[in-house]
């Protein structure tokens, strides 16, 4: 879930999408350098997170939410423009939007410790590869998968058919990089809890200095049922992003989605990260 859970949460909340690069002194690292322990930690990062966390806007509810080990989830992924149309919505943004089906896969083995996650974006690509000149940046109107299998310690994108001109078949996001912990939630510095239409949502926040808030939030009244994830996106595509999360179910995944296409085996870098 872009810097910090950018999915998601994530990923992303996969895994958290909104992720920016930070080069650091090791030539093999790849990705952010701080996420607040959800997907790695280098000793670069400097302070982390970046900035003062503001207060919260209300009290929360004390309740602990954490992810089963095993899990599948769909959900819409809203991309909207007007910096105005703050989330979160009921249900949908009040300006033009974009939006895509998609669906997130997690299995964390809870005996050697490696977690799998992969997010599928259908239509729309969540946008974080930073520069709106490159190839993947300018715009996020193609198919996109994001996998991160714990074996490799790595996290890639792979594209299809609709790729960008010029874009790769598969590139690297992270690493190294690993899916968020089941209880990443507990990481993330502020919490409140509000209503969203008829739901209480309990909300788990980090600011960043640069890249703004992330929020993932919970059903109050669940432990591990997801609701929504909101973050600020990049200008030219989208100020917002809103994911909407349904149909969750403690199911194990298919062990086919954790294939690695052949096309990842020489992946470097993604494109403007």
């Amino acid at each position: 879930m872009k810097l910090f859970l950018l999915l998601s949460l994530v990923g992303v909340v996969f895994s958290w999408p909104g992720m920016k690069s930070k080069r650091v002194k090791d030539e093999d690292y790849i990705g952010p350098a701080c996420t607040v322990g959800a997907h790695n930690w280098h000793p670069e990062s400097g302070p982390c997170p970046n900035m003062e966390q503001p207060p919260a806007p209300g009290p929360y509810s004390n309740m602990s939410h954490v992810w089963p080990n095993q899990y599948m989830v769909d959900w819409q992924f809203y991309f909207v423009p007007d910096d105005s149309d703050v989330p979160p919505y009921t249900p949908y943004p009040t300006t033009p939007y974009n939006v895509t089906n998609g669906r997130t896969y997690y299995y964390n083995n809870p005996e050697t410790g490696d977690r799998n996650m992969k997010e599928v974006y259908d239509t729309y690509c969540i946008p974080v590869f930073g520069k709106p000149l490159s190839s993947m940046g300018h715009g996020n109107k193609y198919s996109c998968d994001f996998l991160n299998v714990g074996s490799t310690n790595i996290s890639y994108v792979v594209l299809h058919k609709d790729k960008p001109p010029g874009a790769p078949d598969c590139c690297i996001i992270g690493q190294p990089f690993h899916a968020p912990p089941p209880d990443f939630a507990t990481l993330m510095p502020t919490q409140w809890t509000e209503m969203v239409g008829d739901v209480s949502v309990d909300w788990n926040v980090i600011y960043d200095k640069d890249a703004g808030i992330f929020s993932y939030g919970f059903e109050t009244f669940s432990e591990s049922t997801p609701f929504a994830f909101y973050m600020k996106g990049v200008p030219w595509v989208a100020n917002w992003m809103w994911q909407s999360f349904s149909n969750f179910r403690a199911e194990l995944p298919p062990a086919d989605v954790w294939e690695i296409p052949d096309s990842c085996a020489a992946a470097v870098a993604c494109p403007g990260w």
